[in-house]
């Protein structure tokens, strides 16, 4: 029976065991979502993993939905992630991307006045991730089946960026209400709509 310290062959990448670091949000990166030399210290320090998985960043500015999160959806971003992954492979480790577009859980505060979007107009329950005062969730703005191939290609761009920034895979993140969960589940995100039910499919 294989042990937690064995040898893992995953679809071709080697791992050196099968401990994987989950992704933790750290916000380090700069006002305009630029990553930082701090970020390749931090990873660096934890390549003893079998794998990491990296926090989630998003793969365009309409899916941010933290401050000072990294992004990945511009060259600036994709050189700076460089030595991150770079510091990594250095250190004998390996590193996925998480990837991501947090949908209705954003807020304007963090889109320039514009409110999330998300399959239908449903506010999630709860409040905003970290702002203080508490701050309610907004109820976001209902896509256009027209924009679905736009949130596709910023997914599919994502991919190619963490390629080209030097990490060794990509991680589709899937927490509730997050945007591409909302597609691929039910109540209580989408409403029983022709167009939600088509977005769905668009995304599957």
């Amino acid at each position: 029976m294989p042990h937690l310290l064995d040898p893992l062959d995953l679809a071709g990448l080697p791992l050196p065991n099968r401990v994987i670091m989950a992704p933790l949000t750290r916000l380090r990166g700069t006002p305009d979502h630029i990553p930082t030399p701090v970020i390749a210290d931090y990873y660096a320090q934890r390549a003893g993993f079998g794998l990491i998985i990296s926090e989630g960043i998003p793969v365009t500015p309409q899916g941010v939905g933290y401050a000072q999160v990294p992004g990945i959806w511009n060259e600036q971003q994709i050189e700076a992630w460089k030595p991150v992954t770079a510091a990594v492979h250095a250190a004998g480790g390996r590193i996925f991307a998480q990837i991501w577009h947090v949908g209705r859980v954003s807020d304007p505060i963090f889109l320039k006045g514009e409110l999330p979007v998300a399959p239908s107009a449903l506010a999630p329950t709860g409040h905003v991730s970290l702002v203080r005062p508490e701050k309610p969730f907004e109820t976001p703005r209902a896509l256009d089946i027209a924009e679905i191939p736009t949130i596709i290609a910023a997914y599919k761009l994502g991919a190619i960026n963490a390629k080209a920034a030097g990490f060794d895979g990509v991680e589709l993140t899937e927490p509730t209400a997050i945007y591409s969960t909302s597609f691929s589940r039910a109540a209580p995100t989408t409403a029983r709509t022709p167009m939600a039910a088509r977005s769905r499919t668009a995304l599957a």
